[in-house]
Formats: structure tokens, sequence, C-alpha cells
């Protein structure tokens, strides 16, 4: 065989050899070592311009925090829940609500919105909205408008001044969901409100979260993203505004000049791949979805979750 082409084939050669020695792996180890030998492989195996803050190997979870300041974190191993500080790389403990993982999601690092059912209340398993301070582990129900008397069959314009008065506004576009929060939840409990774009005259045609946001500005209603997992519906802007995540990349807000690429992550970004801002605007929080290998037992077949760490993607240096 000439020398040029066995160094031509030399590339592929190594890839075969490596999916051999995969499947022989994967007969044989025990499923315990084959979890620990994939989780180490993604560590190491990281896409440019990233660097691992959590862990394969815990089996993490990341949940987006708007502001940057922190990121929610489930170890599927080990069963923890916390607040990773990306600050200070500290571990805030988080309260023990059950409702937190399944129906939590985070308007900022200290108030959760417990998405409640879409029936009429009062009715067979109806739950309520809440709000959960996560300083104090402490509920607090929203008054759901969607349910109270319309006039003349359409939202009571009367109800808007609970946005008006309201000290924090949050718009979570892909649940199609307005939130107005007192800043004293405890004192103040009525003031606390939450609306569905259905609600509204041509709500149901309107892309999601589009009306809502017109009626702020129409307002003019301040009004924070609160829907970190999509950029379907809405550009995800960064701590101070400066940029701007879109469905293709990271953008300079109010242009079209991206700063980053598919090409910059290798690929790898997609829906879903984004998960916060830093705080400092230096960089974003990704995840990969995990993917699943299977393991073929005398007994049958086996899969085995490899998942993906939480890292931090460097934004590139002005």
């Amino acid at each position: 065989m000439p020398m040029q082409n066995l160094k031509d084939r030399k590339p592929l050669l190594i890839k075969i050899l490596a999916v051999i020695l995969l499947t022989v792996l994967c007969y044989n180890l025990p499923g315990e070592i084959l979890f620990w030998w994939l989780c180490t492989e993604q560590d190491r195996e990281i896409p440019p311009n990233t660097e691992v803050i959590v862990s394969a190997c815990k089996d993490p979870v990341a949940t987006g925090v708007p502001g940057g300041d922190v990121v929610f974190v489930s170890e599927g191993r080990s069963g923890r829940m916390y607040l990773l500080d990306l600050r200070t790389g500290e571990k805030r403990k988080v309260p023990n609500d059950l409702l937190l993982v399944d129906k939590g999601i985070f308007l900022s690092s200290e108030l959760v919105w417990l998405e409640g059912s879409s029936t009429r209340p009062g009715s067979q398993g109806y739950r309520p909205h809440y709000i959960l301070d996560l300083n104090d582990g402490r509920r607090y129900e929203l008054l759901d408008l969607n349910w109270l008397p319309f006039k003349d069959g359409n939202f009571d314009s009367k109800y808007y001044a609970y946005f008006q008065s309201a000290d924090h506004v949050y718009i979570h576009h892909s649940r199609n969901m307005l939130i107005a929060l007192s800043s004293d939840l405890d004192q103040q409990p009525g003031r606390n409100v939450i609306l569905s774009q259905y609600s509204l005259e041509s709500g149901a045609s309107k892309e999601k979260g589009e009306l809502l946001e017109q009626l702020m500005h129409d307002m003019r209603v301040g009004y924070e993203i609160a829907d970190l997992s999509t950029t379907r519906y809405a550009d995800i802007p960064s701590p101070t505004g400066r940029y701007v995540i879109r469905n293709d990349g990271i953008y300079l807000a109010g242009t079209n000049t991206a700063i980053v690429t598919r090409e910059y992550t290798g690929g790898r970004f997609m829906e879903g791949y984004f998960k916060s801002w830093y705080y400092d605007e230096s960089g974003a929080v990704v995840q990969e979805f995990p993917d699943y290998l299977i393991k073929i037992l005398l007994g049958g077949a086996r899969y085995i979750r490899i998942s993906r760490p939480i890292l931090k993607l460097h934004l590139p240096v002005p």
C-alpha cells in the first residue's frame, strides 16, 4: 500500500477501532463502570471555547435563572438540588418544595413561579398558581385574572390597574403568561396576579407572548423576560442588554451582528442548548441534551444515559 494512501486512511482506521473498542466495552463492562467511563469522556471531549462547571459524572440538569447570578442544578446521581452561584461557585440550598422541580419556573434568583393547573377554580384537580420565595420557602398564591368576570364578553380593562401598579412584571412566552407582583408579597397579596394571553381579545391568533408584550408597551409598563427555555418567540437579552440570544447564536442587541455562531460552538448551538447568561456577560451557561447508549445483555437491552456536563461558553473577547 502506498505510504500516502495509508496516511489518508489513518483517521478512518482510528475511528473504526474506536467504534470496535466502544462496542466491546458496552458488551462487557458493568453498567456503573461504563457510566463513569462515558461521563469522564464527556467532561474531556467538550466543545470549543467552553469549560466544565458541573461534571457529567454528577448526571446534572441545568435550569436557567434570569439575571445570570445563579443557575439551578439538579444532580441525578446524588439527588441534590441547589443554586450554583456563578460568581463564587457556592452551592445554595433551595426549599424542599415538591413542586419546585416539575412545576417551578424561575423568575429571579429569589422567586419561582410554581405553575398551576389550567382548569377553573373549584374543579377536580385544580391547583392554584403560586410564587415560591426561595429565601424562606413560603408560597404565595397568585390571583388568577383569567377567571374573573368579563365585560361584554372580553377581558375587563379595569384589571389593567394590577399591572400599572406592580413592582415587577414578567412575561413567559412559551407559557403565554403575564405575572405581576408587589415587592411585599405577604403584605399585599391581592396585587400578585397572573394572566394568560388567551384571555385577551384575539390572544389565540397571535404569536405566544406577542399580545402581552404589546399590552405592556401600550401601558408603558416595563417587564422582564422569564422564559429562558426558548428563543422561538423572543430574543433573550443579557443582564445589561448588550447582547441577545437568538435561535442561531448570540448577537449584539439591536443589530444583525453575530458574535457567537454555530461554527464557534462546534455546531452545537441549537434550541435548548442555552441555559442562562453569566452575570458579567463573559459567557453563557450551556448544556447539551443527554444521549442514550444501548447495552445488550442476556436478558435484553438496557439503556444507559450518557450525561452531559454543564459548561460555560466563553464569549469572544471584544
